[in-house]
């Protein structure tokens, strides 16, 4: 009997143990992120994200030839004639011409348009394409999207790490005195100017890293690699927004919401390489996961 007791009593201990070291994970602060993931791929899917992008051709100064055929300078999608376009750009202009009637900045139809290099804003579409030109650093690419592509209405998610609380890291951040611009490379292996705002400082397993942040979308963000790039994570690494910082410049670093790189979903576009500065010499078991490309 005493035997029994004894046992039941380690057994007890076992357990107390057991719990005491695994973390408590908040249901609120898991519902959180859940809800942050589903408008990940809610964005994802939208009319300004990636999935619907087919296509993306980098473009110089001189005359194109623009159609479906494959012999032509710009091959579009086999949704389009075989030749439907023509496409000049000069040092300071993009025109084109086009054989069927195209619907300019969705509001007005035209057969033909110019417009300077300094105004990109421009978007032409036709039947469920559409298509604008972007600059990347001292580039321009022309770039596809098709709001029918069946992607778009099949079922999609992204593999994550689950949510782990201890992975949301307080931080301080340190702003330059002005903010700065960096030449970072893209995956093409040009060179784009990245705004940088200032350096981000955390602790973890003991030690203390340094991240330098630039400014995406109006917020503070990192761009990273750790030791789970390429195996576990995205080959080309992730990012991150931090929070607002408070008057003395604390920071929060969630790494349960660290997301992919566009270029993680699709081939058809442009994405920045983190800088070795960002490269983190640890695992980061948190956020999105490898996306497998259909």
């Amino acid at each position: 009997m005493r035997l029994k007791q004894l046992n039941t009593f380690i057994l007890g201990l076992f357990f107390i143990g057991l719990l005491s070291s695994c973390s408590i994970v908040d249901p609120d602060y898991v519902k959180e992120i859940n809800i942050f993931r589903k408008k990940r791929i809610n964005f994802l899917k939208s009319r300004e994200g990636y999935l619907n992008l087919v296509g993306l051709h980098w473009i110089f100064n001189g005359n194109y030839i623009v159609g479906s055929s494959s012999n032509n300078d710009l091959v579009f999608p086999s949704g389009f004639p075989s030749i439907f376009a023509v496409m000049n750009i000069t040092e300071d202009s993009i025109q084109f011409s086009f054989d069927v009637s195209i619907l300019l900045d969705s509001t007005k139809q035209v057969s033909q348009f110019s417009y300077s290099k300094n105004q990109l804003n421009h978007t032409f579409s036709w039947k469920s394409y559409e298509w604008f030109v972007i600059k990347r650093g001292a580039l321009y690419a022309l770039r596809i999207k098709d709001y029918e592509i069946p992607a778009l209405s099949e079922s999609f998610e992204i593999p994550a790490f689950p949510a782990v609380p201890s992975w949301r890291i307080k931080g301080h951040f340190t702003a330059y005195p002005k903010q700065q611009k960096r030449t970072i490379s893209n995956i093409y292996g040009d060179t784009v100017q990245q705004l940088t705002a200032g350096i981000v400082t955390f602790d973890h397993a003991g030690n203390t890293f340094e991240l330098e942040s630039n400014i995406e979308a109006g917020k503070l963000a990192i761009i990273f690699k750790d030791a789970t790039t390429g195996k576990e994570t995205y080959s080309g690494g992730r990012q991150l927004y931090l929070t607002e910082p408070d008057n003395n410049g604390n920071v929060f670093l969630d790494f349960n919401r660290a997301f992919n790189f566009p270029c993680a979903f699709n081939d058809f576009t442009t994405c920045p390489v983190p800088p070795e500065r960002n490269h983190l010499p640890f695992h980061i078991k948190a956020g999105e996961k490898s996306y497998r490309k259909k």
